[in-house]
């Protein structure tokens, strides 16, 4: 099933090498996602139980909403669609600015992920990133049209949440409750593979390297009560210090947060396994 929303770090075209990595048992108990961003391996796994969050305020609104509404959703999503499709050509940068503006200043609720949901597929790159303020201020995109969207998507992930509890909580108070025979996939925002390309700023808390040793700590704690844990980072030094002491994969994994496309090649990730 193909994610709503396009997410830095996604892990739609890896989602069948990590497969190939859970533990036999994954699906014993429950399934546990803390940095849930764009949710591909959830929606490639659709996990019979599952507990889900991430920091983002937003980012858990927005899924909230297709859970519970999808097609209210939908149909404010729809509006935004034409009204953009329908400004001049020289009047979409602003339209978008606009937009970005009223998103900045709205309260949560439907609207407010509506307005997320057509920011994602208009801005820049489909980043999602927030200055020290909590403000999105990802530039345009400079699209000319609106993206198809079909409301039988929305339907689709709205039901393959199903009864999930999605929630906003930071990683560690997530999987508190984890136990053994329940299995957390762990995807943070990345350890900067070179000084120019660090992008961790996906909230306005920041994740560092203070946040990736908590990260590391967590995994060796969730081991010791029998509970089973992925994680993926990036392929560096660094990373493999951090989280030494956990079994280590390296994955070859297309890069598509640089701006120039001739950056986008593939690049290697590290996927770190307690089991």
């Amino acid at each position: 099933m193909k994610p709503l929303l396009k997410w830095a770090g996604g892990k739609r075209h890896i989602v069948s090498i990590l497969e190939e990595l859970l533990p036999a048992d994954w699906k014993s108990g429950t399934y546990f996602e803390p940095f849930l961003g764009g949710a591909a391996f959830f929606l490639y796994l659709a996990p019979p139980r599952s507990i889900l969050a991430d920091v983002n305020p937003r980012l858990v609104g927005f899924y909230n909403d297709v859970q519970d509404r999808p097609n209210k959703l939908y149909r404010l999503i729809e509006n935004y669609a034409k009204e953009f499709n329908a400004s001049e050509e020289s009047a979409k940068k602003d339209y978008y600015l606009q937009l970005r503006g009223n998103f900045n200043l709205a309260e949560s609720g439907v609207e407010s992920s509506a307005m997320l949901y057509a920011l994602n597929k208009l801005c820049f790159n489909g980043l999602y990133r927030e200055n020290s303020r909590g403000h999105f201020n990802v530039p345009f995109g400079q699209k000319k049209n609106f993206p198809t969207i079909h409301e039988a998507d929305f339907e689709s992930v709205s039901q393959a949440f199903g009864q999930s509890a999605i929630q906003l909580a930071d990683f560690e108070n997530t999987v508190s409750r984890a136990m053994r025979g329940d299995f957390v996939y762990f995807d943070p925002p990345y350890i900067p593979i070179s000084p120019t390309s660090s992008f961790t700023t996906y909230s306005s808390v920041g994740f560092g390297v203070e946040e990736q040793r908590r990260l590391a700590a967590t995994m060796h704690e969730l081991r010791s009560r029998g509970v089973k844990a992925m994680l993926s980072n990036s392929s560096t030094e660094v990373t493999s210090h951090t989280y030494a002491g956990l079994r280590q994969v390296t994955i070859s994994a297309p890069r598509m947060v640089s701006a120039s496309a001739s950056g986008r090649g593939r690049v290697d990730e590290l996927v770190i396994m307690n089991y």
